[in-house]
């Protein structure tokens, strides 16, 4: 990951560590010869024996200095490449998988775990340099005592064998632990979203949520924090024993040393080398297990993160088929069934229908009919459990569904207010398009967005929405009216409109439906609506009940027939009929 990220970055520090490691040693080897130098000057009264092994070992410090502090900006701009390339390949997945994998709980707990993993590329850096600086140097040191002493080395391996022990079951028990609460950690996650997002202030204080919710919040956290000091209590007392053993077969080294000064077999000035160099290990071998068991507890994280990463090739793979037809005439669904993934019931059952070119059909029932789940299935968000949906009388299954969307706009009843400029906003229609200035006007004037977008401190280029510095806050029915803008702009040949006048006023309503023949002239129009009146000059009506379509026909048919239809635009006339009257 690492190298990937910045190979050169990774190289530069890498090889910045291992002369650190080499002034290292030579700093130990040259406090020996400094002691030597020392004991001569004593004797002869003489400091000058012992002034060239003090120039050089300041020269050594001067340039450990030196290549410790460029490795150190070196390891920070790699930790933000790192991060940056984690978190692109996350995002990468996100946007490939289908709309299906986003029902599923366990898609958002890898998600959930693969986006906390983004936060461990800094852990990663860092534990990773911090051992191979650490294991370096340790090289370097463990060369110059084996010089000095070659007894000692095996001696202080079995002193740190403890530790390295103790870092290994202790990160595997952290991931397990952390994988085990990401269901929970997610409740509170939107817990959090729920007490501070924009949307849902305005019902949190209306109802007077903000102490429940909180309530709620804290008592997930005090679960997950009791929990939490089980484990790290278990850690903490893992490496409480191993550091004290390890201390415990440290002073036995120090014992040793001391007794080989006193039974002459090492020199004085030997010895106090040695100690320095049991000193450099002393201290870099702790770092080395902590980073160590960094890497090891990370090492799950990764894996975890790797796996939800493999999933683009497969995904990718899935959506690969043959191209899509370039022009429309008819679109075919054939007996169409589906389930959602979460659900046991079928939200659509034996659907058939069909929308011809410059055709313009209406959906209509009532709510949980089927209707908005019928429009995702046309526009490739979901597959069909079964039956077809053919486009010039290809099953769309087997096309790539990247090229069948390109074919199609759609703007659902819950369309997204993107808090960006007001050009990009509408642009966002057809992305390939975005410097052509004049289109986008020309799809706001349509959908009658141009008045008060070109009204605004700077125009086109005004930020829509209040989180940024100068936005500018719109209603909801001039936001549903770039909601238009975005779908005239992607002048597809098949435009899908679920609910596209919910927010406009009756007179705003009226003029668009007068219009939307000439809006959308020799494109084919599916108008999903709530309000009868709007679909009385539809070509065809299709009327859908528990997922299935109970009728279909023109108004004047339905009318005749007396149904479903008929029943519900009866009622609808009546309750504005009783209210003029009224």
């Amino acid at each position: 990951m690492v190298w990937s990220a910045g190979s050169r970055e990774l190289a530069t520090a890498v090889g910045l560590q291992v002369l650190g490691a080499v002034l290292l040693a030579g700093q130990v080897l040259v406090v020996g010869q400094l002691l030597g130098s020392v004991l001569t000057s004593q004797n002869q009264h003489d400091l000058r024996p012992t002034l060239p092994s003090i120039a050089l070992l300041v020269g050594l410090l001067v340039a450990a200095g030196i290549a410790s502090a460029v490795e150190q900006r070196q390891q920070q701009m790699l930790t933000e490449m790192v991060t940056r390339n984690s978190a692109g390949k996350v995002l990468d997945v996100t946007t490939a998988v289908s709309l299906e994998a986003f029902d599923r709980p366990a898609f958002h707990d890898r998600l959930t775990r693969a986006m906390a993993s983004q936060g461990r590329p800094f852990q990663l850096t860092q534990s990773l340099f911090q051992l191979i600086r650490g294991g370096v140097n340790m090289v370097g040191v463990a060369v110059a005592l084996w010089l000095l002493q070659p007894l000692l080395i095996p001696l202080v391996i079995l002193a740190f064998l403890p530790l390295a022990l103790t870092v290994a079951s202790s990160g595997r028990d952290f991931f397990l632990f952390s994988s085990w609460w990401t269901p929970q950690g997610r409740l509170r996650s939107y817990m959090q979203m729920l007490l501070m997002g924009k949307e849902t202030a305005k019902e949190v204080r209306a109802f007077n949520l903000g102490g429940f919710l909180r309530r709620v919040y804290e008592q997930l956290y005090d679960e997950y924090m009791q929990e939490l000091r089980k484990v790290t209590m278990t850690r903490l007392l893992r490496t409480v024993g191993s550091t004290g053993l390890a201390v415990v077969l440290v002073g036995a080294l120090v014992t040793l040393l001391v007794w080989l000064v006193v039974n002459g077999s090492m020199g004085l000035a030997q010895a106090g080398a040695a100690l320095t160099a049991l000193i450099f290990l002393g201290f870099s071998l702790p770092q080395v297990l902590f980073a160590a068991s960094q890497l090891y507890e990370c090492a799950f994280f990764i894996d975890d993160y790797q796996s939800f990463v493999a999933l683009r090739p497969a995904v990718e793979a899935d959506t690969r088929g043959g191209e899509a037809p370039a022009g429309f005439s008819r679109l075919t669904v054939d007996n169409v069934s589906f389930v959602y993934p979460t659900s046991g019931a079928a939200a659509l059952c034996d659907v058939s229908m069909e929308i011809s070119r410059g055709e313009v059909v209406a959906l209509v029932g009532e709510n949980g009919s089927g209707k908005t789940t019928l429009a995702k299935l046309l526009c490739q968000l979901y597959a069909p459990s079964s039956g077809r949906i053919l486009w010039d009388g290809a099953d769309t299954a087997s096309m790539d569904s990247d090229a069948v969307r390109k074919s199609i706009a759609l703007i659902f009843q819950d369309f997204v207010q993107y808090q960006l400029p007001a050009r990009q906003n509408i642009a966002a229609g057809r992305h390939e398009r975005f410097d052509d200035l004049e289109g986008i006007r020309a799809a706001a004037r349509h959908s009658g967005a141009d008045e008060f977008l070109a009204a605004l401190p700077e125009g086109y280029e005004t930020m829509l929405g209040p989180i940024f510095e100068g936005g500018q806050e719109l209603s909801i029915g001039q936001w549903q009216r770039i909601a238009l803008a975005r779908a005239f702009f992607r002048d597809a040949p098949f435009i899908i409109l679920d609910e596209p006048t919910a927010a406009l006023d009756p007179r705003s309503e009226h003029q668009l439906f007068d219009r939307i023949r000439e809006l959308t002239a020799g494109r084919s129009v599916l108008l999903i609506s709530h309000r009868f009146s709007s679909v009385r000059a539809a070509d065809r009506i299709y009327v859908l009940k528990h997922g299935k379509i109970v009728e279909h026909g023109s108004h004047s048919q339905l009318m005749t027939e007396g149904g479903l239809y008929a029943e519900l635009f009866t009622l609808q006339a009546s309750a504005y009929l009783n209210a003029s009257e009224a």
